[in-house]
């Protein structure tokens, strides 16, 4: 994995928890506020598993990937079918949208992806004669 692709799934997480404090500066209905909340934290909580796994070297688990794509297109649909508040119903829309396209990275790297190497298994590669003896 690049460097890029940890940074922005971290970046993804960090999205997702700012949008649970959007609301905030808002003036905005009760349901959209909680709506936000609800939905910014179970994103916050799967991109930030899949972005840890992704950080790791790991394949991401299919399922919080899913759940965090399902969120992010909650956190993106919900001011549009709620109540739309000049400049919320933009932030929460790309914001959304931004957490749901990790998790659609996620999605797709869990199921065509492989597991990175990070470190490489030294111990194959030593005959037994080299290996270390105890004193």
């Amino acid at each position: 994995m690049s460097r890029i692709t940890k940074a922005v799934s971290l970046l993804g997480t960090l999205v997702a928890v700012a949008t649970v404090f959007t609301p905030a500066l808002y003036a905005v209905s009760h349901t959209q506020a909680l709506a936000n909340v609800l939905l910014g934290q179970f994103a916050a909580m799967t991109i930030g598993y899949t972005a840890y796994r992704i950080a790791s070297g790991k394949r991401p688990t299919l399922r919080p990937a899913l759940i965090g794509l399902l969120c992010g297109l909650g956190i993106a649909i919900s001011p549009v079918v709620l109540v739309p508040v000049t400049g919320f119903t933009t932030v929460t829309m790309f914001g959304g949208g931004f957490v749901a396209a990790i998790g659609l990275y996620g999605v797709v790297a869990s199921q065509f992806g492989e597991d990175e190497d990070r470190i490489p298994d030294l111990s194959a590669e030593r005959s037994p004669d080299e290996s270390p003896k105890a004193a």
